[in-house]
Formats: structure tokens, sequence, C-alpha cells
């Protein structure tokens, strides 16, 4: 929403099902200026007129989850992200080099966003096959890790990280991609590369039996990564 008269429209059909022009207007600035702004909601779909009151649409509902309740400004939400524990039968783990922002240049492992809609293991398969070129049977969810990257005391990223684990997967790994390089390594040489800092303990992550849920802050600086540090991890 481009303007906060539009944002007002919004917020006040948040709190009320259906309300007439003059119920949203309620003589507040120029008739024509309001209407014009009505209007454009309601061609872009978010409101519709019936029975002489506007309501939101079903978009409109969808929208109204996004943006704050106070302003109507847009909302700031973590990101929902899953990343892959892969192995082969001779304990080697898929690590994975990032060539794209954020965090270039860093080691991980395969991730991708949560997408809309999608169930966790459909959206690891469809990562895994995509970037790699690997198909994965079946996966275990091995916990969730809540991460906030710093810089300079300025919050920079907050993610929500499932971790999910798979075996042997069938197919021809993609060495290289534009968006990635893909190595079989041992945990302890991966250990030795430039990576994520471990706020989530590798050891505890690769061996826990228990589902662990776990709170880490990381620190970056000049977008390189230079220290990291556990919260509290709970198992169950």
């Amino acid at each position: 929403m481009e303007h906060d008269i539009q944002r007002g429209i919004v917020l006040k059909l948040i709190h009320n099902p259906a309300l007439s022009f003059n119920e949203l207007w309620n003589k507040d600035g120029e008739s024509n200026k309001f209407a014009y702004h009505l209007n454009k909601l309601e061609t872009e779909g978010i409101i519709a007129k019936s029975d002489g009151k506007y309501a939101l649409t079903a978009e409109g509902k969808k929208l109204s989850a996004f943006i704050e309740g106070d302003t109507g400004h847009k909302a700031e939400f973590p990101t929902l992200t899953i990343f892959q524990l892969v192995w082969r039968d001779d304990g080697r783990l898929l690590c994975q080099k990032r060539l794209k922002e954020p965090f270039y240049g860093t080691w991980g492992f395969v991730s991708g966003k949560q997408n809309f809609g999608w169930n966790i293991e459909e959206c690891a398969k469809r990562d895994l096959l995509e970037e790699t070129g690997l198909v994965a049977d079946s996966y275990v969810i091995k916990g969730i890790e809540q991460v906030k990257t710093y810089d300079a005391d300025k919050l920079l990223f907050h993610h929500f990280l499932i971790a999910v684990e798979t075996k042997n997967p069938k197919g021809e790994l993609k060495a290289r991609t534009h968006k990635a390089e893909h190595v079989w390594m041992t945990p302890d040489e991966y250990k030795n590369l430039p990576r994520f800092p471990e706020t989530w303990p590798l050891d505890d992550l690769i061996h826990g039996a228990n589902f662990q849920i776990v709170e880490a802050e990381r620190t970056m600086s000049e977008g390189k990564f230079v220290s990291g540090k556990l919260v509290s991890k709970k198992e169950f």
C-alpha cells in the first residue's frame, strides 16, 4: 500500500467487518482524495463493496497478516529456512560453499527457504534436487534453530532454521552451479573451513538422538562472520 490513506482504510477494516464510505472517511481530509484511494484498493482486489459497505477481500485479509496492526506499514518477519545433513555410507557429509549473497563464500549445508503451502520434506527434496542433482527418499527432522545475525549491534537477519537429515541420496552430484559448490567431506574436514559460526554444536546436531530447539546469535563485520554464541538449547 503506497499511501497513508490506503493503510488507514485497511486498518479500519481489519477491526470492522464492513463499513460504509462515510464510516471509513469520517470527514478526515478531502472526500475526492479519499475516494481515489478507496477505489484504488478496490481495483487492486484488496477491498470489495457490497450493499453499500466495504470489506476486506480474501486477498485483503491475507495482506492484513503482513502489516503492523498499529500503523499499517509492512511488518518484518523471520525467514524460515530448511538446511540438510546429507550423508553417504562412507560417513561423508555433503557440504556447500555459497556463491551468492547473503553470506557469499561461507561453507554450510544445502539449504532453502520454506515455501508457502509446501511441506518440509517436499521443500527439502526439491532444494536438494535443484541445487545438487541428488534425490532423497525421506528425511528425519532433527530440530529447529532460531538465530539472529548482527553487524555493529544492528540486526541484519533473523532466521528459523529447520534441520533435516537424509542418507544415501541417488543421482550424480553437481559439483558447482552459479549458486554454490558442493563437496563430500568428513565432519572434521568441514570444521576446518570458513563456515557459519557453530552456534548449534555440530556434534550435538549430528549425534543428538532427541529433537532440539536452539537459540543463538551471530556477529558479522564487513560482510564476514566474526563470532557466534549459543544462547539456549533444549532437547525433547
